[in-house]
This record gives structure tokens, C-alpha cells and sequence, in this order.
């Protein structure tokens, strides 16, 4: 996405159709998660912040939605990441395959759990 928002909206408003439903799909899972989190856009992407921190970046690209950061976890998380797993923090989900929301909702979790710690 080479345009730069202000807001998350104006982000989702300027996605082409059917990548425009995924990610108002993957915000309304972030959202459930931490309705309390605040939507900025940093680094040109959406994010969403909780207590001046961010939970979870996300972007959509020509061929995948990106979530970062995701930080490596046990060796079970690492197993349900692993095909989605690109580079250290990263995490691609192709368009080509079906957005596994469930899985998304693991990561976000995972985020919150590290941010609550002291």
C-alpha cells in the first residue's frame, strides 16, 4: 500500500475488495481481544495500542496480511505459527489460503500476556 493514512478506517476504506472484508474481520478479532486498545497507524500500517504500548501491528500486501511483532513462544505456539512464519517477528498469511482467525486470536493473546507482565 504505497498511500499513507491517518487513520485505521482510511487504511481499510482503500483495500480492494475482499482483502477490505479479511482485514475488517482480522480488527474485529483484535478488537474483541482488547476492546480497550487504541487504533494508530505507525510505520504506515494499522496498530493498536494498549497503556502506550503496541499489542500488534498489521498490514495488508499484495499477496498476504502481516502481523508483527510475533515473538517466538513455546514449542507448541511455534508449531501452530510455523506455516505462517516468515522472518524473526513476522508472520504472513497468504490470501490464497483462508484467514485463520483462530490463530490470530492465539498471537494477540500471546502479546497481551507478555505486555501485562512487569
Amino acid at each position: 500500500m504505497p498511500a499513507k493514512f491517518n487513520t485505521v478506517d482510511a487504511y481499510v476504506a482503500a483495500l480492494p475488495d475482499g482483502v477490505q472484508e479479511i482485514f475488517a474481520a482480522l480488527r474485529e478479532t483484535i478488537l474483541k481481544l482488547a476492546p480497550a486498545a487504541e487504533e494508530v497507524i505507525r510505520y504506515d500500517m494499522p496498530a493498536w495500542r494498549l497503556n502506550s504500548t503496541t499489542v500488534i501491528h498489521a498490514a495488508a500486501w499484495k499477496s498476504h496480511i502481516g502481523l508483527y511483532p510475533v515473538y517466538r513462544g513455546d514449542a507448541d505456539f511455534e508449531f501452530a505459527i510455523g506455516p505462517f512464519r516468515d522472518k524473526k517477528d513476522t508472520v504472513k498469511f497468504p490470501y490464497k489460503r483462508p484467514m485463520p482467525f483462530e490463530l490470530v486470536e492465539r498471537i494477540v493473546r500471546v502479546r497481551l500476556e507478555l505486555d501485562a507482565r512487569p
